[in-house]
């Protein structure tokens, strides 16, 4: 005879309602799987290495307002050297060091599955996990391409996130093929219909010194806008603005950014700027030299809400760091 096993069936209509929190909204919400995509050498190592720096220090997230509390992050690499790269890149990112974890693979590599996951985060409170790449940890037995086979993990995976309401974010690389974004994931499709949000980091085809951080993926939230920014020396990013660019327009070898030069002009005022100010004539005189019109700078540094300032040698453009939109119209002829 038969043994039914026990079973329950409930109503929705019980369930208690709760909104999504977000670390950085939309692209990376707690208690989910978030992943980063991208080729080789195109900077997505990189911006986890800043994203772990700009949370464990407590700083605002990129192109985001407010600052939030210090968060402790696992950051588990495997490709690069913990003590010649990824310590040097943490620390000129402004990583807060204490509040970056990983757990030590000389003897016992990670793998998805390891229940190590579960204990450091309970131990040390992170409520980040970055695995990069996360091609590294599927371990040898574990077939990427079959359903069967990730299926089960990410499973296991998307319950712990929920369960410690951790963000676990994870790196990969894309294949070489003319697919979607979202299929252009190394492995099974089943990998990235785990993850609620994918993004993808990649190159302007037209400019090849500005990076974007587009949106594959949400299921969460409306896609968010991607993401322009450039990588200084020692992995140091510098977020330029949000562009309407779509991940396919990224991914299209034939598409090109029609406000191209805006973006060159908003990278250099950020690099001349940097935190402070810079002589008015100094950034005219520069970019006229690289082909940039006065009205593209004027568009420019109204996105910035960058002010002009008189001072005893001349006018000085400073960044407005109020909260409201800069009222300073004055036109590039009139006020330097």
């Amino acid at each position: 005879m038969d043994i039914k096993q026990p079973y329950s069936v409930k109503s929705y209509k019980q369930v208690i309602a709760k909104k999504i929190e977000w670390l950085w909204y939309p692209y990376i919400a707690f208690g989910k799987i978030t992943i980063i995509q991208g080729d080789p050498g195109e900077g997505k190592s990189t911006v986890a290495i800043n994203l772990a720096a700009v949370i464990s220090s407590g700083r605002t997230m990129p192109l985001d307002k407010a600052p939030s509390a210090p968060i402790t992050v696992i950051y588990q690499n495997n490709e690069d050297g913990i003590d010649d790269t990824i310590v040097p890149r943490l620390a000129a990112c402004g990583a807060n060091l204490e509040r970056v974890k990983y757990i030590d693979e000389d003897d016992n590599a990670v793998e998805l599955g390891d229940e190590r996951l579960d204990k450091v985060i309970e131990e040390t409170g992170a409520r980040v996990v970055i695995l990069d790449p996360v091609q590294a940890y599927w371990g040898s037995n574990t077939d990427m391409n079959r359903a069967g086979a990730t299926r089960p993990i990410m499973n296991k995976l998307a319950t712990l996130a929920k369960r410690r309401n951790c963000a676990i974010i994870m790196i990969g690389h894309m294949t070489k093929s003319n697919c979607k974004g979202l299929y252009r994931g190394l492995g099974s499709i089943d990998i990235a219909a785990a993850a609620r949000s994918v993004l993808l980091v990649s190159r302007l085809k037209n400019q090849s010194e500005i990076r974007v951080l587009a949106h594959v993926k949400n299921n969460l939230a409306p896609i968010g806008e991607s993401i322009l920014f450039t990588i200084k020396e020692h992995s140091e990013i510098t977020w330029i603005r949000k562009s309407k660019m779509t991940a396919e327009q990224v991914l299209d070898e034939t598409y090109e950014e029609g406000s191209s030069k805006l973006d060159r002009a908003i990278t250099i005022i950020k690099e001349k700027i940097g935190g402070g100010s810079c002589a008015a004539n100094e950034l005219i005189s520069y970019c006229e030299q690289q082909g940039i019109s006065k009205r593209t700078l004027n568009m420019a540094k109204s996105k910035l809400n960058i002010d002009s300032v008189k001072r005893k040698d001349g006018w000085y453009w400073v960044i407005n760091t109020d909260d409201e939109d800069d009222d300073d119209d004055d036109d590039l002829t009139e006020a330097y």
